[in-house]
């Protein structure tokens, strides 16, 4: 066995959490009674075997590592015997009438109903929009049975002057009783926040189906809440855009390539020389929209010697923050010169030099009803296939509890032709498809902004190309994916973070829920009867 010394060492490198998310088959070991908790498993095996340093656990800490002091059980907050036991770890304050609380409640008896901001007066905000997670920390504080979540966070919709007034309280309320903690608000901005609170979101674990319970838990009303504010904010950092342009003075273009970066700007240089290699390049602009204002001394230097280099027309719109590939692509398309716009990935490269040819020729000479919003093949740098159109499965995901059985129906985005030989006949030529992706989207810029362009709700990036499409096949015109070849280094072109896992989740419940029946009824798999003859 082991001692309380070798415990105190182990304690500064291991995070339960992390720990059983990395390595969850421990924690149905614990659930049989091999292992009291996640670190007795990590003393009397997890040591010798070195799983400290696995990289799954390694990825885990890193996703919580910013959290990690929010999740501390405080001692002092544990309620007598027989009172409401509850902590509150942070209490957020953000401008724009933003505020959460990340905290726990032992609320077996009767359950967490609402969670509220009361002041000294009597007035009071209080919210449902409650989400629950697992706190092993508080289940051993409190010594609760295997299977309820003690954890929650909640938004709270007030006024930062009211959560930040003297005396307030948060309220917990559960049934008939209810517990209150002095509010000891932490400053933060609107966007560290968001950024917080998804962190904190992909690292929850649940009892059961990790996807299925995240997905249960978006339906309490903090989902909706969430992508309000995702979207308030997003408008915001929007409204704050700088625009300068460089190359040839302004004149009327045939195509508007616009392009959304995050994070990195390695491949603007060598996009800039594939594209304008083409004969027509002349007649298409670039706009480059950036979500990271790190990037934007490099962007301007980049900007301008390509501009000089290569005769480009180069629109830079800079934003003071991330406002998602959403919003950022629908500015941008606000400053085209031109009434088409192509979209692209910054890790897109044409695949043939007469690229613009044949854009210009599918615009040009097919029904309008077919190049109104359109795809094209893109390859892996070894040559396959990477897409050929989107359609969508439904997964059956099944939560299995001591409690029961949970099942819910969750929206899964499919590439046709995945990894098919670049010569694959099945994928050339034109052909109509239920979706595209994001990485190339070819459309009249009437028709996108008809359809209100990307919808702004999804956060940060995922799910909003397909459900582009989806919206073009409601209002009456079909999606194409046509001969345009193009390479994609997928991945390549932004960085993703611990952060962007968590909109990702969310994205996938938003869209399922928006969509779910329309799926079903005519866009069920890769042969949906809306597509077939």
């Amino acid at each position: 066995m082991y001692d309380s010394s070798e415990v105190a060492a182990a304690a500064d490198d291991f995070l339960e959490s992390a720990y059983l998310g990395a390595f969850p088959k421990v924690e149905d070991a614990i659930r049989a009674g091999q292992f009291k908790s996640a670190l007795d498993h990590y003393m009397r095996r997890g040591k010798t075997e070195g799983r400290l340093a696995e990289p799954r656990y390694l990825k885990a800490l890193d996703a919580m590592q910013s959290i990690r002091n929010i999740t501390v059980l405080p001692s002092a907050s544990v309620a007598p015997i027989g009172a409401l036991a509850s902590g509150i770890d942070v209490f957020f304050v953000a401008p724009g009438q933003f505020c959460c609380v990340i905290g726990w409640v032992d609320d077996r008896q009767q359950s967490l109903e609402a969670v509220s901001l009361q002041l000294v007066d009597g007035s009071c905000v209080r919210s449902t929009q409650i989400a629950r997670c697992r706190r092993p920390d508080a289940e051993a504080a409190v010594g609760a049975a295997f299977g309820h979540l003690l954890g929650f966070w909640a938004l709270i919709s007030a006024e930062i002057a009211m959560a930040t007034a003297p005396g307030a309280s948060i309220v917990l309320h559960c049934g008939d009783i209810e517990k209150a903690h002095p509010a000891s608000p932490k400053s933060t901005s609107a966007t560290a926040l968001r950024e917080t609170i998804f962190e904190y979101f992909a690292a929850a674990s649940y009892f059961g189906s990790p996807v299925v319970e995240s997905f249960m838990q978006m339906e309490s009303g903090i989902g909706e809440g969430l992508l309000r504010q995702n979207k308030t904010l997003s408008a915001d950092i929007c409204s704050r855009a700088y625009i300068e342009r460089h190359g040839p003075p302004n004149r009327k273009f045939s195509t508007s390539i616009v392009v959304c970066l995050y994070g990195r700007i390695e491949y603007f240089f060598l996009q800039a020389a594939f594209f304008s290699a083409a004969a027509e390049a002349k007649n298409y602009e670039f706009i480059y929209v950036c979500n990271s204002p790190e990037l934007t001394e490099g962007l301007q230097r980049e900007a301008r010697i390509a501009a000089r280099q290569y005769g480009l027309s180069i629109t830079l719109i800079f934003l003071p923050d991330n406002a998602g590939f959403g919003a950022a692509n629908n500015v941008a398309v606000g400053h085209a010169r031109s009434d088409r716009v192509l979209i692209l990935n910054p890790d897109v490269f044409p695949r043939d030099a007469d690229w613009a040819v044949g854009h210009a020729e599918i615009v040009a000479n097919l029904p309008a009803e077919q190049t109104m919003l359109f795809g094209a093949p893109l390859f892996y740098d070894d040559g396959s296939l990477m897409h050929g159109g989107m359609y969508f499965e439904i997964d059956s995901g099944l939560s299995v509890k001591t409690s029961g059985f949970t099942r819910r129906d969750m929206l899964r985005v499919e590439h046709y032709g995945k990894g098919a030989p670049p010569d694959f006949a099945a994928y050339k030529g034109s052909s109509r498809v239920p979706a595209v992706t994001g990485a190339f989207i070819s459309a009249n810029r009437g028709w996108f902004e008809r359809l209100g362009g990307f919808s702004e709700e999804y956060v940060f990036g995922h799910y909003e190309d397909a459900d582009l499409c989806l919206k073009s096949w409601q209002a009456g015109l079909p999606v194409w994916r046509h001969e345009v070849p193009m390479w994609h280094f997928e991945g390549k072109g932004s960085v993703r973070r611990a952060t962007h896992e968590g909109g990702s989740m969310i994205n996938r419940w938003h869209f399922t829920s928006t969509w779910i029946d329309v799926i079903l009824a005519d866009f069920n798999g890769p042969t949906p009867s809306r597509i077939s003859p």
